[in-house]
């Protein structure tokens, strides 16, 4: 395709001409057709079969334009509104320029090439940080809200219905809030720049997102071991030393960081995990520490 020709099918598209609240929408099902051939594919001609027959009113069209969206599509289900939008912009721009076939013969590559790179930065956001934190938020909720059964399974103080629902449903709210704003966002992206294979990949940080979330998951799991590991010394230790009640919080607070330092410094997370060993054995065997009655 020449130049002027790529020009011409990158012009705008009228502003409504894609009906993207039906798109997003059925961008919820994109995984209820999954298979081992072909992936996300039927779920993905769903979410973009509104688009498809508002340009291409003649039946037999419609479904030639559908046929070709039926090839392989795998990519992070939450993510994959970036390649719809593109995807859709790029089927709008093709009918608008009047030379459908020209315009159309990037379009595998580009959909290829985004479906890959939005996959990656997806599964580090959601599998990676966000799902994580889900069952962070839920023990942060609770330990707030002075239940601690999940860290005492016999404790006799019952807590109340109200407070147990409020853990799990504050990790679902802040994990589905994320994704449905990642959806949205990225649909109205990939229609704003479709058309080419790094549309939308500058639509947000995704460095600093992701290194803002890591930092967020550790503080949280930084105060969900301090709550916890607190709460057990102080009931172990009603009465002692400042040094043992320390001694106590400090174990736990060493691992941690430990860890983050070795992982800051790109080194392999099972030389931290003999450190901390060895040091447990030269702790609980030759200095004599009960780990059971440390805490317990």
């Amino acid at each position: 395709m020449t130049e002027e020709a790529q020009k011409e099918c990158m012009k705008a598209a009228p502003a409504g001409s894609a009906p993207l609240r039906a798109v997003f929408l059925r961008s919820f099902f994109i995984q209820a057709a999954w298979n081992y051939e072909r992936y996300q594919n039927l779920g993905f001609c769903f979410a973009l079969e509104p688009v498809l027959r508002r340009l291409y009113p003649d039946q037999a069209a419609c479904r030639d334009a559908l046929s070709r969206h039926l090839q392989i599509v795998n990519t992070q289900p939450y993510m994959a509104s970036f390649v719809l939008g593109n995807v859709a912009r790029i089927e709008t721009n093709a009918v608008a320029a009047g030379s459908g076939g020209a315009c159309l013969k990037s379009l595998p590559g580009v959909k290829q090439a985004l479906a890959s790179s939005f996959a990656a930065i997806g599964d580090r956001i959601f599998w990676g940080r966000l799902k994580p934190m889900t069952a962070l938020v839920c023990l942060l909720v609770w330990a707030a809200g002075g239940f601690y059964g999940w860290l005492y399974p016999g404790m006799a103080q019952p807590a109340s219905v109200a407070l147990l629902l409020a853990g799990p449903l504050a990790g679902i709210a802040l994990y589905s809030a994320a994704s449905v704003c990642v959806r949205w966002k990225g649909l109205a992206a990939g229609y704003g720049c479709g058309g080419s294979t790094n549309c939308a990949l500058d639509s947000f940080n995704w460095p600093r997102l992701i290194k803002a979330l890591s930092a967020a998951g550790f503080l949280m799991s930084l105060a969900l071991a301090f709550i916890a590991f607190g709460t057990l010394a102080g009931m172990a230790c009603a009465s002692c030393r400042p040094a043992d009640a320390a001694l106590k919080l400090g174990l736990p607070l060493a691992a941690i960081g430990l860890q983050r330092l070795w992982r800051a410094l790109d080194r392999s997370v099972f030389s931290a995990v003999g450190i901390i060993l060895a040091a447990s054995v030269l702790l609980f065997t030759v200095l004599g520490f009960k780990p059971l009655g440390l805490y317990l």
